[in-house]
This record gives structure tokens, sequence and C-alpha cells, in this order.
């Protein structure tokens, strides 16, 4: 009996929760042969060539995209316990789409290159026909996506890159639906898995990129930000939103910008008011 995309979910739920035998040791193999390869990958460090991407190309902030662009070793660097986070997710992501092909969809095009304008990007994979993108999230992640991600709501891009992929494979034969893409994402703290499904938005990507690319290549200019400081409270103070926390240029685009390590976690201030009560710390 062919599997479709609508029954992805509850067949993965079942899977897990039922077990399977007579389990096919070629799939087996080729997931650990995956794996291995991706580990071996992601464990080395090789210097950043800047180079623009599908995926990231669609990042709200083109100022961000600048700095990569024309300093790809400069800003923060990251941090072990980073690391150790990319890598769990890529880790959930194979393991996922080897449970798929387990419970019996079919998974192909798996890390297909695509070119749109000139720039690349690897695709994740197509199930039963559909362009997927695979995201581990944290539990408030996932239930963006869960309800629908939405562009006020895409701190990352995530919309633009899905659309891009699938404009890049309006003429794949192996894209049966052309109609749609989907996110399929897994809560890695909970276990929870959804589908969250995008019609194709017929715009004109070509120029989307051409515009990102024009700006991201005049070293003359410096974009300008994307976003603005929000307040810390009632102290009068300002601290960054919650993308630009988490971007790794943001000393370099807030010179005068001081962090300080509450018990809730870091908070980068651009304006301080009133001095916090907690240890500051530098870059």
């Amino acid at each position: 009996m062919t599997k479709t995309i609508d029954t992805l979910v509850p067949d993965l739920q079942a899977l897990l929760a039922n077990g399977i035998e007579g389990l096919d040791q070629s799939l087996v193999d080729e997931f650990g042969k995956r794996v291995s390869e991706m580990a071996s990958s992601r464990l080395k460090r090789e210097p950043r060539d800047g180079r623009l991407r599908m995926s990231n190309i669609g990042r709200p902030c083109v100022r961000q995209l600048w700095y990569d662009y024309h300093d790809p070793n400069g800003g923060e660097k990251l941090s072990g316990d980073t690391y150790l986070k990319f890598l769990y997710g890529d880790l959930i992501e194979e393991l996922v789409l080897f449970l798929a092909e387990v419970a019996g969809h079919s998974v192909v095009g798996g890390q297909d290159e695509l070119v749109l304008a000139g720039i690349k990007g690897h695709r994740d994979c197509i199930i039963d026909g559909v362009l997927i993108d695979v995201k581990s999230a944290s539990t408030y992640s996932f239930n963006k996506f869960k309800d629908g991600l939405r562009a006020e709501g895409d701190t990352f891009g995530y919309l633009t890159q899905l659309q891009s992929y699938l404009h890049a494979s309006q003429s794949d034969p192996l894209v049966t639906d052309k109609s749609r893409g989907a996110f399929l994402v897994i809560d890695k703290t909970l276990g929870h898995i959804c589908l969250d499904f995008h019609e194709y938005r017929n715009y004109d990507w070509e120029g989307f990129y051409e515009r990102r690319k024009a700006i991201v290549s005049d070293a003359r200019v410096t974009p300008p930000r994307a976003f603005s400081p929000v307040p810390d409270g009632k102290s009068g103070n300002e601290k960054l939103p919650t993308a630009c926390s988490y971007c790794s240029r943001k000393w370099d685009c807030w010179p005068n910008l001081r962090g300080f390590a509450y018990s809730t976690g870091p908070t980068y201030l651009t304006t301080v008011m009133r001095e916090p009560n907690v240890p500051e710390f530098k870059p």
C-alpha cells in the first residue's frame, strides 16, 4: 500500500509506540552511513567562506549577511555548547528521515543541489512527492510550526528558504506536488512531531535574490539594521530583541553593546539607564 504525506506523522508515532518486526537491514546500514558522513563533516572546523546560500540569503537582516560576506571569520566564535546543539539537531533530523523510510514512506532527493540566480542550496529531501525541510526545535519554536509558521514569527527566514527550494524544484520530476512544501519539525525536548504545510508562492524569487546579492556585495554601504531595541522591563533600559541576541555579529552591529548574565540567561543592553545588579560580560 502506497503511503501519502498526510499519514506521515501518525505513521511515525505508531512506529515509535509499537515498534516493528522484520526491519530492513539495508535501511539501518544506510542510516548509519549518513550519520557517519554527517558527523565527520560537522566536526571539521574549516574557515568560513562567507558565500551566500539558499539557506541564508532569506534572513530578515541583510546587515548580518553583509558582515558575514565581507568578514566571514569575524564576529562571535561559537562555543562548544552551541556546536553540540547543532550536532544534536542534525542527528535528530537524520533519525526522523530514517524512521519515515522504516514507516513505509518514500524519502528521496536527500541533499540534492539546487541553484537559483546563481546561488546554490541543498534541500533536505522529498517525502511522498512533497518537498520537505526538516527542523529540530525547542518546545517554544516547535509551537510556532505546530500553529503554522507566520512571517512575523519567522526569526531566521525559514519561509523564504522553503519557498526558494520550492521555486527551484518546480521542474523536478521527483517533486510531484508542486503546489506546496512542508517543514517536518521535531521538538527535541519532548519528542513531538508535526508537519507545517505552506502553499507555493509564485513570486519573482530570482529578482529577490539579485537584489540581495547587490546589497550584500557592495562593500561601501553598510545596510541598515533590520530590528530595533525593545524595553527591558520598566527600568528605562533597552535590550536587543530575540533575533539580534542570537546573531554572531551583534557586537559589530552595536559597538556600545553591554552584556549582562541574568539567571534566566544573557541579556544584551543597548541603553543602560539603571545599572543591572548582575555580572557584566564581554565578547
